[in-house]
């Protein structure tokens, strides 16, 4: 489905199309903490005495371990937020359409 049919309340006509739409949400959260865990190791890899910061204190490094502690928070809200998809899709998976059948 594109973004334009999702705006539309007849977007899933069945339950099966919400269930897949979820779990595809869900799987692309699911790879964001490495994605921010190797942001992270980037920005570490960085050499200190090639970091500064705009305004002093704070030092560069305790900016940096401002950064990985922002990383942590997100990583733990995306975790919070999987799961709670992963019980959305679970639910909707035990939803059954009754309906007449499009197209048919």
């Amino acid at each position: 489905m594109t973004a334009r049919q999702t705006r539309r309340p007849d977007a899933y006509p069945y339950p099966s199309d919400v269930h897949h739409t979820v779990g595809a949400l869900a799987g692309l959260l699911e790879q964001f903490p490495q994605v921010l865990h190797q942001f992270a190791a980037g920005l570490n890899a960085i050499s200190p005495e090639h970091l500064a910061v705009l305004e002093d204190p704070p030092l560069p490094l305790d900016r940096r371990a401002e950064v990985a502690r922002e990383f942590g928070e997100t990583i733990a809200a995306l975790g919070e937020a999987v799961t709670h998809l992963r019980l959305a899709q679970q639910a909707a998976s035990r939803l059954v359409y009754i309906g007449p059948v499009a197209g048919l």
